[in-house]
């Protein structure tokens, strides 16, 4: 009972942050006061923003694979060390499975939808995003590149020819613009790394879905178990998800820029008066502080508890534990 009052209460608390972000992404249901100031005008319509529901479906579903490929990684290591190997089949099974159809989802529907309320909503935002600063018909999809900002340009790049098109208006000659349409005080400030955090992201994202869809091949097949590559793939990826998560983040802020509240407010305009800037750096240096030992302090926990193994009845008690821990 105690674990699915957390799951409930953490999957909750996840929606209230993803509604109060989606909120500034897609400003909905308000109205301005006589002094100017935002006021809500139904809790209704900001529960259900519709740019919240999508974007709660695809962050949620980067929590599922977080813990996808962490459960599937411990069990690789079991059974590449042959120890709890029993643990270890039934970790990777499940991690494959369900991270397998998380990875799909994550795609589509829920990343294919994401892109079409940028689209649709940030169109600066969607151009810097993918390196476009001219618009084009039937506009390429680019997988790799360097934009460079003073020349408008998109350096050594890497195009699937009108794939951008299609997979933003489902047009193979649709018109996408690009960043020169619109004035340069629109643009997202940091061009730079938004697209590069975007195309972590993305790529990531792909790689997730080979692994787990080669992985539940060789799992229907009876191989799974036995092939060591694959199971060195799987515990080698268990870093990658953290890294996709925090890149989406990324693109999803940086590509708010310059808004505070999209179309609404301007970040400039957020700043306070009060608050001076020596506040702000020692907040956030203390806020950094804090999250590196608590970091630190967490990959010990767990590189002591796959140690230790799942088993309680082989657990080291006493100063055995001690011993075990400090090594």
């Amino acid at each position: 009972m105690v674990g699915v009052s957390c799951f409930l209460g953490s999957w909750l608390s996840g929606y209230f942050i993803v509604v109060t972000d989606a909120w500034m992404q897609h400003p909905t249901a308000y109205r301005l006061g006589a002094n100017g100031e935002i006021e809500l005008s139904s809790v209704w319509g900001l529960l259900l923003n519709k740019w919240a529901l999508w974007q709660y479906a695809h962050t949620m579903l980067g929590a599922v694979q977080t813990g996808c490929f962490v459960m599937a990684g411990v069990g690789a290591f079991y059974l590449l060390t042959k120890r709890n190997e029993t643990y270890g089949r039934t970790f990777v099974r499940a991690g494959v499975i369900v991270g397998t159809i998380a990875a799909v989802l994550q795609l589509s529907p829920t990343g294919d939808m994401q892109g079409k309320l940028v689209a649709y909503n940030q169109q600066p935002t969607l151009a810097a995003m993918e390196g476009l600063f001219e618009s084009q018909e039937g506009a390429p999809l680019a997988i790799l590149g360097q934009p460079d900002v003073e020349k408008r340009k998109l350096d050594n790049p890497l195009e699937v020819p009108k794939m951008l098109s299609f997979l933003t208006y489902k047009e193979w000659r649709a018109n996408v613009k690009g960043l020169s349409d619109f004035p340069q005080a629109e643009w997202p400030d940091q061009i730079p790394l938004l697209y590069y955090s975007y195309h972590v992201m993305v790529g990531l994202g792909t790689i997730f879905i080979a692994v787990m869809v080669l992985a539940s091949l060789l799992l229907w097949r009876g191989k799974l178990h036995d092939s060591r590559w694959m199971l060195w793939t799987l515990m080698m990826s268990v870093p990658l998800p953290y890294i996709a998560n925090t890149a989406g983040w990324m693109t999803a802020e940086l590509g708010r820029q310059p808004w505070l509240i999209y179309g609404l407010m301007r970040t400039a305009s957020g700043v306070s008066p009060r608050v001076a800037a020596g506040n702000a750096w020692f907040t956030l240096i203390g806020f950094m502080g804090m999250y590196t030992v608590l970091a630190i302090l967490w990959l010990f926990l767990i590189y002591r508890e796959v140690e230790l193994g799942p088993e309680p009845g082989d657990r080291p008690r006493g100063e055995d534990a001690i011993v075990l821990a400090a090594d």
